[in-house]
């Protein structure tokens, strides 16, 4: 069964390309963008390649920070990389693994590795919202740039204060939440006390307000440096928008795309070029040479540091995979018990 279903996900996955493919080689001139192909310039991307691998080494040591400052910076990176290579071979989500690779620490236990990357998401979607935010006031009609970066910082702080209003209150906010979500039709009592039990579990990793400062500052900072990958990319191709449309257009597709994450080839290229499209000029055939370029791009490192993490963890292809099937199992067992725990104490 588990072989039918993996070949039926590699015929739609294989079906859902080919689809973007063609529809991409009707609706753009293809001889366009192999000549933005050509005329890229590699000094930019070699730059956006070096913005991304900063933004990842931000990430590992928010992560590392997350588990207590507990496991060594190097295989808290290289966790986080051959996830994501096991992701592009077998399509396990990241997660799963990472948790897996970093419970088996005898320093660190499966529930902190859950919890640790429980918090790195939310504050990614955080960050993420900052982005989309951000993108709205530049593209509104605000006469002054001096305005706009206002409000932008503004909201930051904002957001920024709110974080430690919630992290200093969740109990409180859980207890008041709880019963009004619980009358909704489509959740039960159960569901809303597991998911906002969750929450507040995972936030207790941030309790209190230096930490959870420390960990929002290595998201914007870590997420700062995807944005800069992602400009200096386009810096690359002969593409010459205004600096805010271009800064807009930007944190629109980091709403979309989270670069630590593999995503498969044409819905990448549709996340990225379709919101770009959407809100700027920038001519289709270089927004499709960018979005080749910059999958090119996150592919190589993707692969180069998941290798690189194979070799520290002397894992060849087979043992990996492997390795991690059973893994992935034993996170579920020990996530199982932990839950069924939780209930016996209540």
């Amino acid at each position: 069964m588990k072989a039918q279903d993996t070949r039926r996900r590699t015929w739609i996955t294989v079906l859902v390309i080919g689809g973007i493919v063609v529809v991409f080689l009707l609706l753009v001139d293809v001889g366009a963008v192999i000549d933005q192909l050509r005329n890229a310039d590699w000094v930019y991307l070699g730059l956006a390649a070096g913005a991304l691998l900063v933004g990842y080494y931000i990430q590992t040591l928010r992560w590392r920070h997350l588990l207590g400052d507990v496991p060594p910076i190097s295989y808290t990176f290289h966790t986080m990389n051959i996830s994501t290579l096991t992701n592009l071979m077998t399509f396990i989500p990241t997660l799963p693994i990472r948790i897996f690779f970093m419970g088996e620490r005898e320093d660190v236990s499966i529930p902190q590795a859950t919890s640790s990357l429980t918090i790195a998401i939310i504050f990614d979607w955080v960050m993420k919202i900052i982005a989309l935010l951000g993108a709205i006031v530049l593209l509104a009609p605000i006469e002054s740039n001096a305005g706009t970066i206002v409000i932008f910082i503004g909201l930051i702080i904002l957001i920024f204060v709110g974080i430690l209003l919630l992290v200093g209150n969740i109990n409180k906010i859980t207890t008041w939440a709880t019963p009004r979500l619980a009358k909704l039709r489509f959740l039960t009592q159960e569901q809303v006390e597991g998911m906002l039990g969750g929450l507040a579990e995972g936030l207790q990793e941030v309790s209190s307000a230096k930490k959870a400062s420390i960990i929002f500052f290595y998201s914007l900072f870590s997420w700062i440096f995807f944005v800069g990958f992602f400009i200096l990319g386009l810096l690359a191709f002969d593409i010459d928008p205004p600096p805010e449309v271009m800064l807009a257009t930007v944190l629109v597709v980091v709403f979309f795309i989270n670069p630590t994450g593999p995503y498969l080839p044409g819905v990448f290229n549709v996340l990225l070029v379709v919101p770009m499209a959407l809100v700027s000029n920038i001519p289709t055939e270089a927004l499709v040479a960018y979005s080749i370029v910059i999958y090119a791009i996150l592919l190589v490192i993707w692969i180069l540091l998941g290798i690189w993490a194979m070799r520290q963890f002397k894992l060849s292809v087979s043992d990996l995979r492997e390795r991690v099937r059973e893994g992935i199992e034993q996170v579920r067992q020990a996530q199982e018990a932990e839950t069924s725990e939780a209930v016996e104490t209540q």
